[in-house]
């Protein structure tokens, strides 16, 4: 009759595990705080230039006596749109930075570079028509939401969150292989018999052979 061996639990799985998405520290909190600040102003943006715009002027031609026809395009309409747009844009922005997103860090800092060549376009309309100087003055409040939050995105404390949590994503899409070592205490690797127990010969029956050169 053959001997009976334990059997040995099987060996869990090698390495620490997924790491735990870190928490955003102070200065991420506070960008996506400004973020929030930014898309709000975007949507007033939106309807004060589009208040404050001009009207534009489209001809159209027809057969009629009547000889041209002129349409009023108002642009409070396009105006909001394009506040809506910039609304959603700081909200993702906020969103991704504070789950720790470097491409959004980088993708806000492009953001900021069309701001800035927004405010230059504020500038010279306000030269040109008084009208456009509240559009300008909300421009200015936007830029700067948008500067003090770059600023606080590139800190090192940021740069750190943001390490983190791209090694906890990684670890969480890769875990780490089964290691075939024992795992706990008296378990053999698989694919090795089991050790014989005391006062038992070892599997095979019989001493061993020396070998044969």
């Amino acid at each position: 009759m053959a001997a009976q061996y334990p059997q040995y639990p099987q060996p869990a799985p090698y390495g620490p595990g997924p790491l735990a998405p870190p928490a955003p520290p102070g200065p991420v909190r506070r960008a996506a705080g400004l973020m929030l600040a930014g898309a709000a102003l975007s949507v007033v943006y939106g309807v004060v230039a589009g208040l404050t715009s001009h009207s534009a002027m489209l001809y159209s031609y027809t057969s009629t006596p009547s000889g041209t026809t002129v349409h009023q395009a108002s642009f409070l309409v396009s105006g909001i749109i394009g506040g809506v747009i910039q609304c959603l844009l700081w909200l993702w922005m906020a969103w991704k930075t504070k789950a720790g997103r470097d491409w959004a860090r980088v993708l806000s800092t492009v953001f900021f570079g069309f701001m800035c060549l927004g405010l230059l376009a504020a500038m010279a309309a306000a030269v040109a028509h008084g009208s456009a100087v509240p559009a300008l003055l909300l421009t200015l409040v936007e830029w700067g939401a948008g500067l003090a939050a770059l600023i606080q995105l590139w800190r090192p404390e940021s740069s750190q969150f943001f390490t983190a949590a791209r090694h906890a994503r990684l670890t969480a899409r890769f875990p780490a292989a089964p290691y075939p070592g024992a795992a706990y205490p008296g378990s053999q690797p698989p694919g090795y018999p089991p050790a014989p127990q005391s006062g038992q010969p070892p599997q095979g029956g019989g001493p061993q052979q020396p070998p044969q050169w």
